[in-house]
């Protein structure tokens, strides 16, 4: 049964002194998982005094450095640590080639199992305890793919990084709690376009337009102050997950 969730990072492309690269942990009763692992996640992550004996699965969106650049270091520590129970990373085929590859030249010998598994060959599966995963092919400068989490009560839908695109209203249809990219304010809407992200106001949109329960932005440019973000959340009506704590499903 799903418990809670937590972001670990939100911001766009950099991170900043306050916001992290993209990380978000979903925890189940017997075991966590973790989207995305941008660079600062490890200390994120311990600093709110999750396990290593909880982290069973790890699903990483697209390849870019703000959502990846995390990712050796965990394992690096988690090797030091002598963490010895598999852990199973889903993502991009070339996923599993990136980090054999950059293990292997940085001298890491594994001591524990690591199972690295494409995303590309199915696009529903379920964990253990019946929890149900979902992915959407999402639209970006590299292949990019969204999340959906659910088990028999309760789902969340993880989207970064596209394009704002009709058939995730469809993907997200009902969920309980919709978290969406946001890089852009509409002041920047021509940028969103070009670099293939989505502003506040169509992820909002999009939903509003999938009837979830709870819509959560995050991903934030730098370009984004503090300040602004929370007028923007008085202004639209969303939950800020910059400033949102564990949230208890």
């Amino acid at each position: 049964m799903l418990k809670s969730f937590q972001k670990l990072g939100c911001s766009a492309g950099i991170p900043t002194q306050n916001r992290g690269t993209t990380s978000l942990i979903i925890s189940e009763e017997r075991y966590d998982i973790m989207f995305d692992c941008g660079e600062g996640t490890y200390l994120n992550w311990n600093s709110h005094g999750y396990k290593w004996k909880r982290l069973k699965y790890i699903f990483i969106t697209h390849m870019h450095p703000d959502h990846t650049a995390g990712l050796i270091p965990l394992i690096f520590y988690r090797n030091i640590l002598r963490i010895e129970h598999k852990l199973i990373i889903y993502g991009p085929s070339n996923l599993k080639e990136f980090l054999l590859t950059s293990l292997k030249h940085q001298g890491v010998n594994l001591k524990f199992e690591l199972e690295i598994l494409s995303i590309e060959d199915t696009d529903n599966f379920l964990l253990e305890n019946d929890i149900e995963i979902k992915s959407i092919q999402l639209e970006h400068k590299v292949p990019c793919w969204g999340y959906r989490i659910q088990d028999e009560n309760q789902s969340i839908v993880f989207i970064t990084d596209t394009l704002p695109l009709d058939e995730i209203i469809k993907f997200s249809k009902n969920t309980d709690h919709f978290i969406h990219e946001a890089t852009f304010t509409d002041n920047h809407t021509e940028l969103a376009l070009e670099t293939k992200h989505t502003t506040l106001s169509q992820a909002i949109k999009l939903g509003k337009k999938a009837n979830a329960k709870h819509i959560y932005l995050t991903h934030f440019s730098p370009r984004i102050e503090d300040d602004d973000l929370l007028k923007l959340v008085n202004e639209l009506g969303f939950i800020n997950l910059f400033s949102q704590g564990k949230v208890l499903m």
